[in-house]
């Protein structure tokens, strides 16, 4: 006698999990949205709020780089009076014979456009020059903030990916717990099996299918972190192209890793742009204490009012300011500058060790992970002619179905292990490729409905 074929609802899970339900139906067009491993990771950069964030940080860093720069230009200003006043002269120590000691009222007119140069400020030319360095620094965090970002994601996806292996795999354990409960009954029928082999046979089957709901729950929570990785509307159905196993990998490459690393990893560089703008400050902290020399001149029609005595002045010179003491200000600035200076400089050794130790823990998982693949994929193979033989057996009354039971959850196990090797050498190759600095991405085609 045959087995009962396996419930239709396990047999279409994973593609109800994936958000394939529209493409049940040959008359509804496909809405889905198709994604590879890198193509999730660029639809992550794209639609992430952190990176979109770390772009607009560093728009503002552009712009107060340009504002830094404006103090060294030519600055052009207009100011124009008007008013109608008087006089005590006794109040400015006038006291004359025959003056009358209160004047007025009398009007007075000004308009004068003003302009200032700066000659020597090596202030605002150490402070322009920090803030452009700022700018570098917020576009490598940027850049570092998309390859996280990018990194989440594909580990993301590839959890996904795992747990519909993982429903895949319970299904198959469904499929073959059910045919072996069968095969019992069938056995029992011909007295070749008790009512104990029944029981356990059932209590087996009953196992299995907890197991699926289980993966089915853990699949529908991998997909939803998935849409928060990738910042997409949750409701947005998603069908992942590439399969576990399939992801393409770079090998490690010895003691010469971590020295790429160390000029890849867009962290690294942030902070050694960082140190050198602290550098500038604390040069721009110093040049506060030494001179300044502008130009300054204005022009413009002076008189009682703008059409009576109107004539037209002017002036300008040259300026020079020279701080002598300010209650200590100058020294409190640079000892705050230097300050900040080698927090910038400790900063950096920390993120060299981190950058060195994040390789090194990277190329040891994925060495570890491919050789689990190896030993798992051997296991599984061990597991199935196992089940096979234990089947074998039972059918031919020479042994009870413990063994074949055993055989079972022996298989249902190497099946799992596989799936977990080969999701941990996926993430493995991502957390290497980010421990690197060198994860790569593509952007994807998109519904038009997509926000």
């Amino acid at each position: 006698m045959g087995y009962n074929p396996p419930r239709t609802v396990w047999a279409g899970a994973a593609l109800l999990l994936l958000g394939s339900t529209a493409a049940l139906a040959q008359d509804t067009p496909d809405t889905r949205l198709h994604l590879t491993l890198r193509q999730a990771m660029g639809m992550a950069v794209t639609h992430h709020v952190q990176v979109q964030l770390a772009l607009e940080q560093a728009q503002e860093a552009t712009a107060r780089a340009e504002e830094a720069r404006a103090a060294l230009r030519p600055a052009v200003g207009f100011n124009s009076y008007q008013m109608r006043q008087t006089q005590n002269l006794r109040a400015m120590g006038l006291a004359l014979p025959g003056f009358p000691t209160l004047i007025g009222p009398f009007n007075t007119f000004d308009a004068r456009v003003q302009f200032t140069q700066q000659i020597l400020d090596l202030v605002h030319v150490h402070e322009a020059s920090s803030a452009q360095t700022g700018v570098e620094v917020a576009r490598l965090e940027a850049t570092a903030r998309a390859q996280q970002i990018a990194g989440a994601a594909g580990l993301a996806y590839l959890a996904v990916q795992q747990t519909v292996e993982s429903v895949e795999a319970a299904q198959a354990n469904e499929t073959l717990s059910q045919h072996l409960l069968q095969l019992t009954r069938d056995q029992l029928k011909s007295g070749l099996a008790t009512g104990v082999d029944e029981v356990r046979a059932a209590a087996s089957e009953a196992q299995v299918a907890y197991q699926l709901q289980q993966a089915l729950g853990a699949a529908k929570d991998a997909m939803t972190r998935l849409h928060r990785a990738l910042g997409l509307p949750l409701d947005l159905p998603i069908e992942l192209t590439d399969t576990l196993g399939i992801i393409p990998a770079s090998s490690p490459d010895g003691g010469d890793a971590v020295d790429r690393a160390l000029q890849q990893r867009p962290e690294l560089q942030a902070l050694e742009k960082t140190l050198e703008q602290r550098v500038t400050e604390k040069e721009a902290a110093v040049a506060a204490s030494y001179p300044t020399i502008g130009l300054i001149g204005a022009i413009g029609p002076s008189g009682v009012l703008p059409t009576q005595y109107d004539y037209r002045t002017y002036s300008y010179g040259i300026q020079m300011s020279v701080p002598l003491y300010q209650g200590g200000a100058l020294v409190a600035r640079q000892d705050q500058a230097e300050s900040r200076r080698r927090q910038a400089e400790l900063s950096l050794k920390d993120g060299r060790h981190q950058v060195e130790e994040d390789v090194r823990l990277a190329e040891d998982s994925l060495n570890t992970s491919r050789a689990q693949v190896k030993a798992a994929q051997l296991r599984l193979d061990l597991a199935q002619r196992l089940m096979q033989q234990a089947q074998d057996r039972f059918v031919s009354g020479v042994a009870d179905n413990l063994e074949l039971v055993d055989a079972q959850a022996g298989l249902a196990q190497a099946r799992s292990d596989q799936i977990g090797a080969l999701g941990s050498l996926g993430m493995a190759q991502v957390n290497y490729d980010l421990a690197m600095g060198q994860i790569t991405y593509e952007t994807p085609s998109q519904p038009e409905s997509l926000p």
